[in-house]
């Protein structure tokens, strides 16, 4: 994921780096809490980890999938997926299609516990949107839900 990403993080690493020189230059500390508060800290934490979380729960189960022969990444411009080889149950790719989200919105509520950082909860939170039908988890979900509706008897 963080290859995906390097821009931003490259971007975030610099910017973060010019504030904490001139923080150590100044003795002003307001540049790098910013840097650190407005780019950084959700470039990282809030994008990056998630991201690499949420893929990471899909290839988790996929692991324990004995009919799943290979997993891949598969890496466009826009996004980054982990792709199974091999077959799979309409059950077992409903599963597979909500670790990810799940793993993140479970999380995010963790993080809603006083005394964490509340503030990137709604970054994890954000994950339970990759559910809705345009998405691909979402297409994953639906095609299960459609190959359960129309065949009840395999429901393995």
């Amino acid at each position: 994921m963080a290859a995906q990403v390097w821009p931003l993080l490259a971007l975030a690493g610099i910017l973060l780096a010019a504030a904490w020189a001139l923080r150590m230059r100044s003795g002003d500390p307001v540049p790098a809490e910013m840097a650190w508060i407005l780019l950084a800290k959700p470039a990282t934490l809030g994008l990056v980890v998630p991201f690499a979380l949420h893929e990471s729960a899909h290839a988790f189960v996929l692991k324990r999938i004995g009919t799943v022969t290979h997993i891949t990444i598969e890496r466009t411009a826009w996004r980054t997926s982990v792709v199974p080889e091999g077959t799979m149950s309409a059950r077992q790719t409903a599963v597979v299609a909500l670790a990810g989200p799940s793993v993140c919105v479970a999380v995010g509520a963790l993080l809603r516990v006083p005394g964490l950082d509340r503030s990137l909860a709604w970054w994890y939170f954000a994950h339970i949107v990759f559910l809705l039908p345009c998405f691909g988890d979402g297409q994953a979900l639906w095609r299960s839900f459609l190959a359960t509706w129309r065949q009840p008897e395999d429901r393995s």
